[in-house]
């Protein structure tokens, strides 16, 4: 999926309505991350912390980090979309950002090394293999990485759903698949191998599965579109302009779907 596409999904439609996280997955997620700093020892009084999240979005993981930690952090940030880099700017007035592309790391605050790096949901478009030298190269000695994104596994229900003939004419979606579109790892194991080969070791590791609901087409489309999601791929498929006869036949055909996400969150130090 192109670098612009991309831009143009977050920029353009997920900006304003990211911090609604319906369902409230990205809360919950983001709140395993923080604990397992905590829990590291990365938040306790008077420390200070170098914080660098790429894919920032809003701000609302460093945000909620500088609320939790009773040291100081000192926040920077990296995302393509810079109507979201906007709310983070009026969200952490401390806050040094640049709008960019994360997978060219290396371009960005070239003069500073940093205590934490965080990818936060970035890597769906962004390979892990991309980012692990880059994030060692930014990373102070005995650094960290956290973790948190979705996996292979995510969504199997509609996975499955997929699979019918019918609905993928009418969504849309052709020959696509999940994979097709993004490059999330497969699981927790290969999150700690390519973590391993570029020096990290990781000494926190879990995998979240929050069950999700979709009632109705609209209820899938509040989560995956404007909750930014699937953005990218929707818009492909061309399902935020659904007329109300399609959205009526999906409906019928596909909902109410039961179903879960699959997110690993990790803590990883730099050797």
């Amino acid at each position: 999926m192109s670098t612009a596409t991309v831009h143009r999904a977050y920029n353009d439609v997920v900006a304003t309505t990211y911090d609604l996280d319906p369902q409230g997955v990205i809360g919950r997620s983001l709140d395993l991350g923080i604990r397992q700093m905590s829990e590291e020892g990365l938040l306790a009084p008077g420390r200070e912390l170098r914080v660098l999240d790429i894919g920032m979005g809003t701000g609302l993981f460093l945000d909620k980090l500088a609320g939790r930690s009773e040291g100081r952090i000192v926040p920077y940030g990296i995302d393509l979309a810079d109507n979201m880099l906007e709310v983070a700017r009026r969200r952490l007035p401390e806050l040094t950002a640049a709008v960019g592309d994360a997978s060219r790391l290396d371009d960005y605050f070239p003069d500073q090394q940093f205590d934490c790096i965080c990818t936060h949901f970035v890597t769906g478009f962004v390979s892990m293999r991309v980012l692990a030298p880059q994030i060692a190269r930014k990373l102070a000695p005995g650094g960290y990485w956290s973790l948190v994104g979705g996996t292979r596994s995510a969504y199997p229900a509609l996975q499955a759903k997929g699979d019918s003939r019918l609905l993928r004419m009418l969504s849309g979606a052709g020959s696509r698949t999940m994979d097709d579109t993004v490059l999330n790892p497969a699981d927790l194991g290969e999150v700690r191998d390519v973590m391993a080969v570029h020096g990290f070791e990781v000494h926190r590791g879990e995998t979240f599965e929050p069950a999700l609901n979709f009632d109705t087409f609209d209820t899938f489309m509040e989560f995956g579109y404007r909750g930014g999601w699937l953005t990218p791929l929707l818009e492909e498929m061309g399902l935020h302009k659904a007329g109300p006869l399609k959205r009526w036949l999906i409906n019928r055909l596909a909902f109410p779907v039961q179903d879960r996400h699959n997110i690993v969150i990790a803590l990883a130090q730099k050797a």
